[in-house]
């Protein structure tokens, strides 16, 4: 299940207890219409309002929430579902948005996160995870990033902010970083900065007391597949990259469901020197590429 199947698993679940409410309330023994609840809630001829919401194609705000709990009778539920509602507006968040005054803010912000965090374990299939990114391969990545979405360009101020974010490896947090194969044979910058790039990868496969680096050869057959990057945050969040969106979870079930695949996909990753000839492998690959 994808974060957005998880969203929308998460929307639909508020939008049935919304419906249950109004189903099962009764006002001088009349049910409760989607007319009368819009009515009730001070939507007079907005009886579709509550159709889309009890369908999921609407998130209700929080007063919507606690209105709707009002007109039912049932204020005691309040306090839960606004927590509810709540939990799902904070799973989402639109990149516009998070990305408005360009990435150099977002850069900045990631270190505080990362300072918080006692054990971090990422996973990404295509690309090198920033905290593991030499200078120019993070510079060429993060213009990737800026031209593609047409965000603000504050390039220098992102490099600057990842490569200050790199400082916490020396410290005494835990790492694990899975990388898919195919992240080391993408040519994100020319081929003697690639070089650079997979040299600096090749230093975490060795002895390390608190980075782990494993790759997953793209010849296996992992138990999972996800089709997404994501970072778990010391067990109680994990942040889901999409084109379109970035997503927090942060429900225990949610999060479990992570660490299994993490735990599933670090289970058929190579590491130390099988690790370190699968480099190799990439750094002849992109040679030949390179012609």
């Amino acid at each position: 299940m994808t974060s957005q199947d998880k969203i929308m698993e998460a929307r639909q679940a508020l939008a049935g207890r919304l419906r249950e409410l109004r189903v099962n309330r009764t006002v001088a023994g009349r049910r409760m219409t989607g007319d009368r609840l819009a009515e009730a809630m001070g939507w007079p001829g907005h009886q579709a309002m509550i159709s889309k919401i009890e369908t999921a194609a609407q998130l209700p705000s929080v007063e919507d929430v606690r209105t709707w709990a009002i007109a039912c009778g049932a204020e005691d539920q309040i306090p839960d579902l606004i927590a509810q509602t709540r939990d799902i507006d904070s799973m989402y968040a639109q990149w516009r948005r998070i990305e408005r005054t360009g990435l150099g803010e977002i850069q900045q912000a990631f270190k505080s996160l990362y300072e918080r965090t006692k054990e971090l374990r990422v996973w990404q299939h295509s690309a090198i995870p920033g905290l593991l990114q030499t200078e120019d391969y993070a510079r060429a990545h993060l213009a990737t990033i800026i031209d593609f979405r047409g965000i603000p360009d504050n390039l220098d101020r992102a490099v600057a902010a990842r490569m200050e974010q790199q400082e916490i490896l020396s410290g005494a947090r835990r790492f694990m970083f899975l990388l898919g194969e195919q992240a080391l044979r993408t040519p994100v910058v020319p081929l003697e900065r690639m070089d650079e790039q997979l040299d600096r990868l090749a230093g975490f496969t060795r002895e390390s007391p608190n980075v782990s680096l494993g790759i997953l050869p793209g010849t296996a057959r992992p138990p999972v597949m996800p089709p997404e990057n994501f970072w778990i945050y010391d067990g109680g969040e994990v942040r889901v990259d999409g084109v379109a969106a970035q997503f927090r979870l942060r429900k225990p079930e949610d999060v479990a469901v992570y660490e299994r695949t993490f735990g599933e996909l670090a289970d058929v990753c190579v590491y130390g020197a099988a690790a370190r000839a699968l480099l190799e492998d990439a750094r002849r690959a992109l040679r030949v590429g390179a012609g």
